[in-house]
């Protein structure tokens, strides 16, 4: 018997359910791009409109300020994000156990650097001088501890839990400094995200573990 007979169709969206999610895709496409060609100061709801190829009126509707407009692009950060911990998360213990630790890391944190070096308006949300508000996503966070955790745990069965605690702190804050480099600097961006960013980590993991293999 096919089982996908015995399936209930998904629902579809009306014309004007599609049309309106169309309508908030560009609003948000054109508030990214506007953050990082023309800044915060200089984004109007006037402005923001026209870069969507929508009406004020039309914008009015699904927004009600800059503000949530702003909290919305942020949230499908967020949204983007979830789905990057949860692949990463399903990654199984073995493969954490038998890669290098260049392989480690590139696995870990190649997607994360990836969407950032796609999404420069991301890396000015999340900076500390973004004037709305810096970004706030404390579930992210804790899910990529979460797997640096677990990467950890079974790379260095010996760390205490105080130790892998500080590993894990030092493996999410390192690229911190370098994220603010590549906001001031966009031609190093790509660089900087996609291969500098790997390479310090791969040197700190490698480090720790010559560290715990050696006591």
């Amino acid at each position: 018997m096919n089982d996908s007979k015995m399936l209930p169709a998904k629902p579809s969206r009306s014309p004007k359910q599609t049309r309106g999610h169309d309508r908030v895709t560009a609003i948000l496409d054109a508030c990214a791009h506007l953050l990082v060609s023309q800044g915060v100061a200089s984004l109007t709801m006037h402005g923001l409109a026209r870069e969507a190829g929508t009406s004020i009126g039309s914008l009015y509707h699904f927004f009600s300020d800059k503000q949530s407009v702003f909290d919305a692009l942020g949230q499908r950060h967020i949204d983007a994000f979830e789905q990057i911990t949860a692949n990463l998360l399903a990654i199984d213990p073995a493969t954490w156990v038998e890669s290098s630790s260049q392989e480690v890391i590139e696995r870990m944190s190649m997607p994360i650097m990836e969407y950032l070096e796609a999404h420069p308006d991301l890396l000015l949300m999340i900076s500390p001088t973004f004037t709305p508000g810096q970004l706030q996503a404390p579930t992210i966070q804790a899910r990529i501890d979460e797997t640096y955790h677990r990467m950890l745990a079974l790379r260095l069965p010996a760390a205490s839990a105080a130790q892998r605690n500080i590993h894990v702190a030092a493996l999410r804050g390192l690229p911190i400094g370098l994220f603010q480099v590549a906001l001031e600097n966009s031609q190093l961006k790509s660089i900087l995200l996609l291969q500098e960013v790997p390479r310090a980590l791969t040197a700190y993991l490698e480090a720790i573990e010559r560290h715990h293999s050696a006591r």
